[in-house]
């Protein structure tokens, strides 16, 4: 899938170094189960989120990271979501004498609420350490509004100045707030951030100012309620993640999911939200993009149930599909429905739900449980004596008879464990890489033995190898297109990026002496005397990775590859990039595949791409509209493909 334009900065504290602020228990737990939301669910990968723990979370590595992390980072792009996530201490310090807006000096009940990081209430240089004032952090926000627009979340799980109620009192050690008695107005002063000098707030609005046009505010309660923390967590940000595995997100405003959050927490904790932009979609929707998972699917004229895959992607009479009700990543799409294909054209087919009496909405979304590939791919694995007792593990979950169903494994795909002379690729293991040698003979252009990374797990492994030998290997069998569709590769100036040179491929092969940096052209010939769409991707054995380098545009009427026609990818046109081959250090060769499909009508293949290097051009290529396709009854399809060897030269 790919990654997700989301930033983060999160910041969890339990332990405090000042002797007189309690601990908490929950704040690093909190943190750390945002930061898998973010990973897991809304696909943000690790390098985008800047976590804070403990002693890590001091005010100046906070404000340092600030800065460094959401400022200045050169990856964040004006528009994209930023995410600044706070659990631990809040607290209050005595007003400075013309700290407010339009005023010479403060009254004696006038106080400013802080953040309390890890080294709150201790001594500093200048005096003691007084925390991030509202003042500071709403300058900090003003730069980074300035520099990256103001899709900017602050989700605060702390409170500041609780009512001192008796049962507040009793529960103390549960709240996320302290007193700050040794901190004065000059602490707070002398730790102003440096651009905050000049922005003097309104009086009393601390950190909720309902007119912020630089972020929105997610804050675990109003003012003068206290943020309690419990087994669960903090309850604001066990209510968030509760409501991220409940409810469709994509859909919901700020004042909406907080309004939903209220309902989940207790009647003496209500979360609010501020800022100018709190009716805006959460993350202004950033990271609620279209899965390319997932296809149109529906009723169609003769009120069949219609899904747009089929043979061309490999898809088979008893393939299963779930029905959902969207196709947005991020936000709960609950199955409606199993569904297995009951007839199988080109690029659709015609399903039938599992469960009985089901009456299917006129438009969905599908995505495929189980490709059911005939026959199965077929595993040897080998026994080692370091190896033996996972080797077994993994035999109890890959059958080695062919039942009525022809297996029963998990994944998406069908397997089977036989000899190494009968299997597509023997497995075996050492350490924690996974030591694969393909058997079969197209595999065998390209390097026979390779070693992987075994962190997703032995099933998940083999599930991929599997897709990617089903994508790789598919073709039609009537062959319509045989020898009329042909690619060629070429390599690119790096000035003027203009072909250079002749023709790399020869007979389905090409021969790359590796240079850092260098950009290669694919041109696609269509001799043919039919219309074709097609759609080109690499696929690399190294880590089962299908990543998609050209793919027509749905909303285009006319085909991209006309009869008797040409087209160039990767020499600046629009929608495609140039070609890049990566040998790392140390590797004297590498190789992989273009596959070629093509059709006489639009079908989006971005469905089969797999692996952890995808771009977000697979959200751009994903299908948004779930009309279905016009295919006509003399619809077309068909593949080619070249393996590619890069060698280090001498």
């Amino acid at each position: 899938m790919p990654s997700s334009r989301l930033f983060a900065l999160i910041v969890g504290i339990d332990a405090y170094k000042s002797g007189s602020i309690w601990n908490l228990e929950s704040c690093v737990q909190d943190a750390k189960k945002v930061q898998a939301w973010l990973t897991h669910d809304l696909c943000v990968p690790k390098d985008q989120i800047c976590m804070l723990l403990d002693h890590k979370a001091t005010k100046a590595a906070i404000e340092d990271r600030f800065m460094s992390h959401l400022v200045r980072n050169p990856a964040i792009e004006r528009g994209d979501a930023i995410l600044i996530y706070f659990a631990g201490h809040g607290s209050v310090i005595p007003a400075p004498k013309n700290w407010f807006e339009g005023e010479s000096r403060a009254s004696l009940t006038d106080t400013v609420e802080v953040l309390c990081p890890h080294d709150h209430h201790t001594k500093a240089s200048t005096g003691r350490n007084a925390g991030i004032s509202d003042r500071s952090m709403q300058a900090l926000l003003t730069e980074l509004c300035k520099a990256k627009g103001d899709n900017v979340t602050l989700i605060l799980d702390c409170c500041f100045s609780p009512r001192q109620t008796k049962e507040l009192l009793r529960e103390r050690r549960s709240l996320r707030w302290t007193p700050s008695p040794k901190s004065d107005s000059s602490d707070l002063l002398s730790g102003l951030w440096g651009g905050a000098s000049a922005q003097k707030p309104a009086r009393n609005n601390g950190f909720y100012r309902v007119d912020a046009p630089t972020h929105v505010l997610i804050a675990a309660c109003r003012p003068g309620e206290g943020a309690a923390e419990g087994k669960e967590g903090g309850r604001l940000t066990a209510a968030l993640l509760e409501a991220s595995a409940t409810l469709q997100l994509h859909n919901l405003t700020y004042t909406q999911l907080v309004n939903r959050l209220a309902a989940m927490m207790s009647a003496n904790q209500v979360p609010m939200c501020a800022g100018r932009h709190k009716e805006r979609v959460l993350f202004n929707g950033v990271p609620f993009v279209p899965d390319a998972r997932f296809v149109p699917a529906g009723l169609d004229e003769e009120k069949r149930l219609r899904v747009e895959v089929g043979s061309i992607h490999g898809v088979v009479l008893g393939s299963e599909l779930t029905l959902h009700h969207h196709n947005i990543r991020g936000s709960l799409n609950a199955v409606l429905t199993g569904l297995k294909v009951l007839e199988v054209h080109p690029t659709w087919s015609v399903c039938k739900p599992s469960t009985p009496g089901f009456h299917s909405p006129r438009r969905a979304w599908a995505k495929i449980r189980k490709w059911h590939n005939r026959p199965p791919f077929r595993i040897h694995l080998k026994k080692t004596l370091t190896s033996l007792l996972r080797i077994c593990r993994l035999s109890r979950h890959i059958p080695s008879k062919l039942t009525d169903d022809e297996t029963d494994t998990k994944g998406t795909m069908n397997l089977l464990r036989v000899r190494s002379s009968q299997a597509h690729l023997s497995l075996g293991f050492s350490g924690n890489s996974a030591h694969i040698e393909h058997h079969d003979d197209l595999m065998s252009l390209c390097r026979r033995v390779v070693r992987i990374d075994n962190t997703m797990g032995a099933l998940s492994l083999l599930d991929k190898a599997a897709r990617f030998h089903l994508h790789l290997h598919r073709r039609n069998p009537e062959s319509p297109l045989r020898n009329l569709v042909q690619m060629e590769l070429y390599k690119l100036d790096p000035i003027s990026w203009r072909k250079t040179g002749t023709n790399l491929l020869k007979d389905g092969q090409a021969k790359i002496d590796y240079e850092k940096d260098a950009l290669y052209s694919v041109v696609m010939l269509n001799n043919s005397q039919v219309d074709l769409w097609p759609s080109l991707v690499y696929m690399d054995p190294n880590c089962y990775g299908i990543t998609m380098l050209y793919h027509p545009n749905a909303k285009s009427k006319a085909p991209p590859l006309p009869k008797s026609s040409r087209l160039e990818v990767g020499t600046g046109g629009a929608g495609s990039e140039a070609l890049s081959f990566e040998l790392k250090h140390g590797k004297p060769l590498d190789s992989g595949f273009l596959k070629l499909f093509v059709t006489t009508s639009f079908v989006s293949m971005s469905v089969i791409e797999q692996g952890p290097l995808l771009s977000l051009q697979t959200a751009a290529t994903a299908v948004t509209d779930n009309s279905f396709s016009k295919a006509g009854p003399d619809e077309l399809w068909d593949t080619t493909h070249a393996c590619i060897n890069i060698q280090r030269m001498a």
